[in-house]
């Protein structure tokens, strides 16, 4: 699939073409910054410090907000490589039914 081009004239006479990826990946910066704002005033927030104890060591006692999005960031981290992983496969099993046809 070919992806569509914008042409925006700058300063009169000079053309630059913009794809619509760039586009895409603009927004998509701007939505993370978004996040990244919200998470900080989130963890402004939530500022009672909370030690987190897990199975063999205690962790730093850190913001009640900052450990929350750190386990955010955590199980997102692990969803996109859980769901990446899924996909490499299909993808394998896909090429390999494809070169089979």
């Amino acid at each position: 699939m070919r992806l569509a081009r914008v042409i925006l004239l700058l300063n009169g006479n000079c053309f630059e073409e913009l794809t619509l990826r760039a586009i895409w990946l603009f927004l998509k910066f701007l939505l993370l910054l978004i996040f990244v704002v919200v998470g900080a005033f989130f963890a402004m927030e939530n500022s009672q410090t909370i030690g987190v104890s897990f199975i063999l060591f205690s962790g730093p006692e850190l913001s009640s907000g900052f450990w929350l999005l750190l386990f955010l960031a955590g199980g997102v981290a692990l969803g996109i490589l859980t769901s990446s992983l899924l996909i490499m496969s299909y993808r394998r099993k896909l090429s390999r039914a494809n070169k089979k046809d």
